[in-house]
């Protein structure tokens, strides 16, 4: 599991290099940064794609982020509801 400083590290990141690309094509708070609002990482059914890959990201499109050896796809059949933001985790 990825350290608090870890994520934080690749979230700035990818805010830095992405997020106005990221924003134009629709990608929300939650597809990015959300996480299961008890259980966090440990449930990645609720993640978002930022927080799940120890990867900084390298390309973006509309439906999917690459990572260097994974991707995460925005609309995975299925995938629940009720995230919140990584920062409100536990509050």
């Amino acid at each position: 599991m990825q350290s608090w400083a870890g994520v934080h590290e690749k979230c700035v990141d990818f805010l830095d290099r992405w997020a106005n690309e990221a924003a134009g094509l629709g990608w929300t708070t939650l597809d990015l940064f959300g996480v299961h609002p008890e259980a966090g990482l440990i449930r990645p059914d609720y993640c978002g794609g930022i927080v799940m890959s120890g990867d900084k990201v390298s390309a973006i499109t509309a439906s999917r982020i690459a990572f260097m050896n994974t991707a995460h796809y925005r609309d995975t059949p299925g995938r629940p509801t009720g995230a919140v933001p990584i920062w409100l985790f536990g509050r």
